[in-house]
């Protein structure tokens, strides 16, 4: 359950923040894990992104091999196109 009292941090000259670690604890957010930032109109909200491991992409396009004619290239050009759609 989310606490209603809020965390004050501080921004960085590098433009860092540090999330106290009793919502990183709370969150589950350990070192390497990804937040997408959404800009809204009352201000910016963290979202974590759970991004499948490279084993688990693996598996999955080994798994989509089997009923999905692609050639690499089409492959590359669709990963590129997903990459671009993140940032």
């Amino acid at each position: 359950m989310a606490s209603d009292e809020p965390e004050v941090t501080t921004v960085t000259s590098k433009g860092q923040i540090t999330i106290p670690s009793s919502l990183r604890e709370q969150f589950g957010l350990e070192q390497g894990t990804k937040l997408m930032v959404v800009p809204t109109e009352y201000g910016l909200v963290l979202k974590k992104v759970d991004l499948p491991s490279v084993e688990e992409f693996q598996q999955r396009v080994e798994q989509r091999a089997e009923t999905v004619a692609a050639s690499p290239e089409e492959v590359s050009q669709l990963v590129h196109e997903a990459r671009s759609d993140d940032e």
